[in-house]
């Protein structure tokens, strides 16, 4: 595909900030872990190595055999990133589709996501927050304050991390109290749409021994969706509080506990119309309804009717404790213990209208969800021709998922409109032993292997029961069900062996190949009826395995880094939404063949004067269906008759075939583009301009390749510039974020009445100041 003449723009203008001459000092490193209490940041940047815990012990990522990104507090900040769904921002090949429920939302890896989504299922990307696995999407999406980095490691991860990463991980590693350090930071922010932002980090010593460390945010801004209720939606209102205390009683031991608290109260997702169908009979109440009300359908329709009224709000709480012991020779041994509580709750509206007709008047969702993880790891020293990591891990989540309907504003001729109560119950136990070693053979070559053995029992069930009056008769497929399918045992073995070797200074080249594993679970969705139990409604484990060859290399005293790994992945028993051949037809979770996902990454950076950075990352992935014969036929989508062969782009039965089809979610080209100049401005101030642009091309939304759910090609650019002292005591900077106003949404999806969409908080164009200090 031919870039642009915006995105060629946009190219040029970055590369003449690239080759603006540099000046006479050199910038912080903008890749280091320093801490906002730390004095200044003065190593020279072409030997600044960056630190991730990709392989559980901390090394160079340049010498981990994995394709891991590893972002830096100070590029979230500049390209105002504050929580992990904007982290597509940055990391080309990932990517996030929102929903208007929590548990409905879904990062995607290499194009590889969660396409089953329900309470009794994990997601295919793993999120950790220091070193913890969370159990489901809707608590993994939290504010990123008073962090270290995020690291993005690709493929399957469940080998060392545990749970649910057949695709990828997002590993969020916070920072810790500094003993002996007194000081803090704060960063206020304030712009379009009254976004304003604020977090406050405080460091205490206590004695020599003990420090304690406190954050505090709130982060939001106003909605930029316009409701005829007269309400503003997509707005953001996210608060926390986090506190840790680091003890070392002795030289080998420190502890570490901490305590988080945090939440949200938004008014929620409102979709926008992109396109009436005009189907009848609803598609044509809907349109001549909507048009009376002034809703004009568009690309940038930013006006919504909503029913319900929308509202998302949560209030989750965190304790973790850290035990790391120094056991002498190099060996040493860590603890991680974590309870997490995760109460999400809201209301959305998948009708989109007021008709009196169609109208929804509630669906409502509280999902509340308990975590008990315990890790103890054992490490030994990296400068032996043998060394390893080995340990033990539980994980226990128990999840309660209850869902109120009420249809209909007026009763409708043979439906019914009583009002529904949906309990869905989940838990789960894992016990796993891992270990990984690295044999070296020769100085230059070594060899990597390692396996997980894990065990997981499920057991789950649902109760449908009816709250109200009924107002007609109740449709088979909704009638009032209670059902406990058997519990569940499934042991699995994840593994990774691989080799890597020097080929001179700085040059690193590694080949593995690994297997990954999801958890089985239940077909225990909202839908489900007594003529939809299929197996027990059992969905069996979702199995990985990856192929990766990779290279990392550093030149010209490291100020030029280039780092490349290709890769090929399989998914067999993939977990989806399928469609049955009913009428009406209903959709029910299943295991449904293979998908595939090859590709390259690439992240090349430089360096080449002081005060100048550079740098490109991005991938092309070729993520499609192999067997995927059952997937769920979109509205109006053409049909044959029953019997005749499964055609691509056909509905037969109620079903269609994807085969060879590229999955959703899953562009296939995602690159950013950086430049940062940083320069002394007399002798004791420096300013900074730093510029980003972020490009995805062609993406389907959905699975079911509805030609009306695409986003065309688009890329943004944001711009920053800056000034503050050589101290960096404070910074001041002005920001332009999607400064060319290039439209695109966050999902399209096509209901029985029309087109609608999600419009992206990234593509209205803001402006705004940033203010940081330190003392």
């Amino acid at each position: 595909m031919k870039p642009s003449r915006k995105t060629l723009m946009i190219g040029t203008a970055i590369l003449a900030m690239a080759t603006t001459r540099a000046g006479a000092t050199e910038a912080a490193v903008d890749n280091q872990n320093v801490s906002p209490t730390a004095p200044d940041a003065q190593a020279d940047a072409s030997v600044a190595d960056i630190v991730v815990t990709a392989n559980k012990r901390s090394e160079s990522i340049q010498r981990v055999p994995i394709s891991v990104v590893a972002v830096a507090p100070q590029i979230l900040k500049e390209a105002g990133v504050v929580s992990t769904i904007q982290l597509q921002q940055t990391v080309p090949g990932i990517s996030f589709s929102p929903s208007g429920e929590s548990k409905l939302n879904s990062f995607y890896v290499r194009g590889v996501g969660t396409y089953a989504l329900a309470s009794t299922l994990e997601s295919s990307v793993g999120v950790a927050v220091d070193g913890v696995p969370l159990a489901r999407v809707g608590g993994s999406i939290s504010d990123l304050v008073d962090i270290e980095r995020v690291e993005v490691l690709k493929g399957p991860q469940g080998m060392l991390f545990g749970k649910n990463a057949t695709a990828g991980l997002i590993s969020i590693v916070t920072r810790k109290p500094e003993l002996g350090v007194n000081g803090g930071a704060i960063n206020l922010s304030y712009g379009s749409h009254n976004e304003f932002n604020i977090d406050a980090t405080v460091n205490m010593a206590l004695g020599e021994k003990a420090a304690l460390r406190m954050s505090a945010w709130r982060f939001g801004h106003d909605g930029f969706v316009k409701g005829l209720d007269g309400r503003e939606y997509l707005d953001k209102n996210s608060y926390g509080f986090r506190a840790a205390l680091t003890l070392a009683p002795s030289d080998p031991v420190r502890i570490t506990l901490m305590g988080q608290f945090d939440g949200k109260d938004e008014h929620g997702t409102a979709f926008t119309y992109r396109k009436f169908n005009n189907t009848p009979p609803f598609g044509s109440i809907v349109e001549a309804w909507e048009t009376s009300r002034g809703i004009v359908p568009s690309p940038t329709n930013l006006v919504a009717d909503p029913g319900p009224r929308p509202r998302a709000a949560a209030k989750n709480y965190y304790l973790t404790g850290l035990i790391d012991v120094d056991l002498g020779g190099g060996y040493s041994l860590a603890s991680v213990t974590s309870y997490r509580k995760v109460n999400n709750s809201g209301q959305m509206d998948p009708f989109l209208s007021t008709s009196p007709l169609v109208r929804l008047l509630r669906l409502d969702d509280q999902e509340i969800y308990h975590q008990i993880t315990q890790e103890l790891r054992v490490a030994s020293p990296t400068d032996q021709p043998l060394s390893f990591v080995a340990g033990l891990f539980y994980y226990y989540f128990s999840d309660k998922d209850v869902q109120h309907q009420t249809f209909f504003g007026v009763p409708v001729p043979g439906v019914s409109s009583y009002g529904r109560r949906i309990q869905v119950d989940n838990t789960l136990r894992n016990i796993a032993a891992f270990g990984e070693l690295t044999y070296r053979i020769t100085p230059g070559l070594r060899i990597i292997a390692g396996v997980r053995q894990s065990h997981d029992s499920i057991s789950g069930s649902l109760d449908r029961s009816r709250i109200g009056v009924d107002a007609g008769p109740v449709p088979a497929s909704n009638s009032v069900f209670a059902y406990t399918p058997k519990d569940r045992g499934y042991s699995a073995t994840s593994y990774r062996v691989g080799v890597q070797a020097d080929l001179a200074r700085d040059v690193m080249a590694y080949a593995t190949a690994s297997r990954g594993y999801k958890a089985p679970g239940y077909n225990l969705t909202q839908t489900l009826a007594a003529g939809t139990v299929v197996n027990d409604t059992r969905v069996d484990a979702e199995i990985a395995k990856s192929y990766e060859i990779g290279i990392k290399s550093q030149f010209f005293d490291r100020r030029l880094t280039v780092n490349v790994a290709a890769f090929h992945s399989i998914f067999s028993n993939f977990q989806t939404t399928v469609g049955l051949p009913t009428t009406p037809q209903i959709f029910v979770i299943q295991n449904a063949g293979e998908l595939k996902s090859s590709g390259v990454e690439f992240d090349i950076s430089a360096r080449p004067t002081a005060g100048l950075s550079l740098g490109i990352n991005g991938a092309y992935i070729n993520a499609r269906y192999t067997d995927f014969n059952n997937a769920a036929c979109y509205p109006t989508q053409p049909t044959l008759p029953a019997g005749s062969a499964l055609q691509p782009g056909f509905c037969v039965g109620g079903v269609q075939t994807l085969n060879g089809w590229t999955l959703a979610q899953s562009p296939k080209w995602s690159f950013n583009a950086s430049a940062r100049y940083q320069t002394a401005l007399g002798d004791n101030f420096k300013g900074f301009i730093g510029g980003n642009y972020s490009f995805r091309s062609r993406t389907y939304y959905e699975a079911a390749r509805n030609p009306g759910e695409v986003q065309d090609p688009y890329g943004f650019f944001n711009l920053t510039v800056g000034v503050g002292p050589s101290d960096e005591r404070w910074t001041l900077s002005f920001y332009a974020r999607n400064l060319f106003k290039e439209n695109f949404v966050a999902r399209v999806r096509q209901n029985f009445n029309s087109f609608y969409q999600m419009p992206a908080w990234e593509a209205q164009r803001r402006f705004g100041a940033q203010l940081s200090a330190r003392f």
